[in-house]
């Protein structure tokens, strides 16, 4: 039961980065993952209830590539640079999906609140990292320094996905001022 539910999350991400989570049917579902309308609606009883756990499994996803990444200390030009090592393990269907997940949070308060969950946890394991490199530091600067770095990572992931246009010299002056302001 749990591997045909993965099999149809797995289609259901595939149609929802071509096509957007309104655009994507669970006709084209069926013929992504292979099964059958009536197999899908039997594991997810509606369209909705898919799009919100294919974003569970995103959102999940999201916040363990940044704990991961988080804690190797990146530098801050490698996270505002698309080509770079940070973003590597973040593919192209998983920046879309990203994208489209904001997006849907703008107009879907289940979908803002599973984000929310998602950045509480963290939030809360950045902080106790934090805490451990800089225990002279008050709370209240590591929630601003790891807001601050959050904000900055979003920023990136929608600009830099979507922008191919970018001048890397700016990119550049830009992780300059940032590097010397943000001590993470």
């Amino acid at each position: 039961m749990h591997q045909r539910k993965q099999l149809i999350i797995a289609a259901a991400k595939v149609c929802f980065s071509r096509s957007g989570f309104h655009g994507a049917s669970m006709a084209d579902i069926s013929a992504e993952s292979g099964l059958g309308a009536g197999q899908i609606y039997r594991y997810f009883s509606s369209k909705e209830l898919l799009v919100s756990e294919t974003v569970k499994v995103i959102a999940a996803d999201w916040r363990i590539f940044l704990q991961n990444k988080l804690t190797q200390q990146p530098r801050v030009q490698d996270i505002i640079v698309r080509d770079s090592a940070f973003w590597q393990d973040w593919s192209l269907q998983d920046q879309c999906l990203l994208l489209e997940m904001y997006s849907e949070a703008s107009r879907n308060d289940a979908i803002r609140d599973i984000l929310a969950n998602e950045e509480q946890q963290l939030v809360a394991t950045l902080d106790n990292l934090l805490q451990q490199r800089s225990p002279e530091m008050t709370a209240e600067t590591r929630l601003n320094k790891i807001h601050f770095l959050l904000l900055l990572i979003d920023g990136a992931a929608n600009r830099t996905f979507a922008d191919n246009d970018l001048n890397q010299r700016e990119l550049e002056r830009i992780s300059a001022i940032l590097t010397r302001h943000l001590l993470f």
